[in-house]
């Protein structure tokens, strides 16, 4: 009897020093959506725009048209824009901008992407009073542009809006100021 008393104590003292191993518990709570963002400020972009863009380095305008559009989801403005080719532009180019709300950060975040891998992650606190001024938080000096300012769009109307931003030419030191038009149709 001795050494079955001591195998069952042998035998309880390693059960005891194992790790003892629960399956996983699966997670059952659903991941919690994010508030939808309220668009009401941004509504009268939808539509179709055309826009003017004159840079002073430049001998002309350049015309884009910009369409804007709520996603099915609700959680997006979409807004694609086409330039066609001009002396200085050598083909027609396209980007696709991306606005939502962040609930959290609050505020306003532009994702854009375009031809030849253009891309930009802009940020805007929203509306002050008809202005607007968004933040290109991926911008990064380079050989041609050592700095640039924001961009502030002005709505004048429900049809029409104004855009204006300067940059600094590396080479130069000059700032270059960079207005726009838009009229929607």
């Amino acid at each position: 009897m001795r050494i079955s008393r001591a195998l069952i104590a042998v035998a309880a003292f390693i059960v005891a020093a194992l790790p003892s191993y629960a399956p996983a518990q699966v997670e059952s709570t659903p991941i919690p959506a994010p508030n939808k963002p309220n668009f009401s400020s941004m509504e009268f972009l939808v539509g179709t725009w055309t826009c003017s863009t004159r840079s002073a380095r430049r001998p002309a305008p350049y015309v884009t048209t910009v369409t804007y559009a709520l996603d099915s989801t609700g959680y997006w403005l979409n807004q694609t824009s086409t330039t066609n080719a001009t002396a200085w532009i050598s083909r027609k180019l396209t980007t696709w901008d991306k606005i939502t709300y962040d609930s959290d950060s609050k505020r306003w975040v532009d994702v854009s992407y375009g031809d030849g891998g253009a891309y930009g992650l802009s940020f805007s606190s929203g509306w002050n009073g008809n202005k607007m001024s968004w933040h290109d938080v991926s911008f990064a000096p380079g050989p041609d542009i050592s700095a640039q300012s924001d961009t502030t769009n002005t709505k004048v109307s429900g049809t029409k809006i104004t855009s204006s931003s300067n940059f600094t030419e590396t080479k130069t030191g000059r700032k270059v100021g960079v207005t726009g038009v838009c009229t929607k149709h």
